[in-house]
C-alpha cells in the first residue's frame, strides 16, 4: 500500500501551527487521515488550499498569443489593456486585440472601457465594429501609452502591455472569509477527516495564493486604499463545520494570515 508522503506546503504549515501554537506535531497522514497529530493526539491539523490553477493557464495562453505576435496591423501607440485573469480563449488575445486597438486609432480613440463600450454596441454606434472584438475578447479596460521617441532605440515597436488582475471587487475581511468558506464547501473531506481524528483542538489550515480570487486575497495583499475599512483581522464569527475548532488562513506569498480560536480573530505576519 503506498505510504502519503508530507509535501511541501503541509511542511511548511505544520512549522508555522507549530511555532504559533507551541505545540509538537507528527505527520499522520500515511494512508489518507488527517495531515498531523500531537503526539498524545489531543491536536489535529489538516492542511489545503483555495486555489485557482487555471490561472497559470491563462498566463501560459497569452504568453503563446504575445509571442506569436501580429504581423500584418501595425499600432500608432503602445497600449496598456487590462483583463480578468480567468479569461477564456487566451491564447489568440493578441491576435484579436491589436486590430481592434488600430481601428481605434484610426478613429482618433486613446481609450477603451468595458462598461459604456457594452451601451455603445447595443446602440449600434460608429466604433461598434472595434468595441465588440474588445469585449469579446474580455478587455476590461485600455489606454494607449505616449511614447516619446528614443534616439538609441530607433525601432521602436508599439505593443500591447496586457495587466491579467483577479476579479471580485474590494471587499472586507468578514466577506473575504465568506467567500473563502463558500469555496471550501467543495472540499468535505477536510472536516470528514479532523471529525475522525478524535481530536480536541482540530485545525483547518488553508493556503491561499497568488490563483487564489482577488476578492479572497485582496484583504492580505496589500494596504488598504483611504477608502476601505475592515482590512484587519475578521471580526464576525465564522460559520464552520463543527469538526472544525480553528481556522487559519495564510497567504503563500505575503506570509500574511489570520487565525480563529473557535471565540475570537487574530491578525497574523511575518509567518
Amino acid at each position: 500500500m503506498t505510504v502519503n508522503q508530507e509535501r511541501p506546503n503541509e511542511h511548511l504549515a505544520k512549522e508555522i501551527v507549530k511555532r504559533v501554537m507551541s505545540v509538537e506535531l507528527c505527520h499522520a497522514d500515511t494512508h489518507g487521515g488527517v495531515d498531523y497529530l500531537s503526539p498524545d493526539g489531543s491536536v489535529a491539523v489538516e492542511v489545503t488550499a483555495v486555489t485557482e490553477g487555471r490561472r497559470n493557464g491563462v498566463r501560459d495562453a497569452l504568453r503563446r498569443s504575445v509571442t506569436k505576435g501580429v504581423k500584418d496591423v501595425e499600432l500608432q501607440s503602445c497600449w496598456g489593456v487590462m483583463v480578468d485573469d480567468l479569461q477564456d480563449d487566451m491564447k489568440t488575445f493578441i491576435q484579436r486585440v491589436q486590430p481592434a486597438l488600430a481601428t481605434l486609432e484610426s478613429a482618433g480613440e486613446t481609450y477603451f472601457v468595458d462598461q459604456p463600450a457594452h451601451v455603445h454596441v447595443l446602440q449600434n454606434g460608429e466604433l461598434s465594429a472595434a468595441y465588440r472584438p474588445l469585449l469579446e475578447a474580455g478587455v476590461i479596460r485600455a489606454g494607449s501609452v505616449p511614447h516619446k521617441v528614443n534616439p538609441d532605440d530607433p525601432g521602436h515597436s508599439h505593443r500591447i502591455n496586457v495587466s491579467l488582475v483577479s476579479g471580485g471587487s474590494v471587499t472586507d475581511s468578514n466577506d473575504a472569509v465568506a467567500r473563502l468558506l463558500t469555496s471550501l464547501k467543495e472540499k468535505p473531506d477536510n472536516a470528514k477527516k479532523l471529525a475522525e481524528s478524535g481530536a480536541d483542538s482540530r485545525h483547518l489550515f488553508v493556503w491561499v495564493d497568488g490563483n487564489t480570487s482577488g476578492s479572497i486575497t485582496r484583504t492580505l495583499t496589500g494596504n488598504a486604499p483611504e477608502y476601505v475599512t475592515g482590512w484587519g483581522a475578521p471580526s464576525i464569527d465564522p460559520m464552520l463545520d463543527e469538526a472544525i475548532t480553528h481556522l487559519w488562513v495564510v497567504h503563500q506569498g505575503t506570509r500574511r494570515g489570520w487565525l480563529w480560536n473557535g471565540e475570537t480573530w487574530r491578525e497574523l505576519s511575518d509567518l
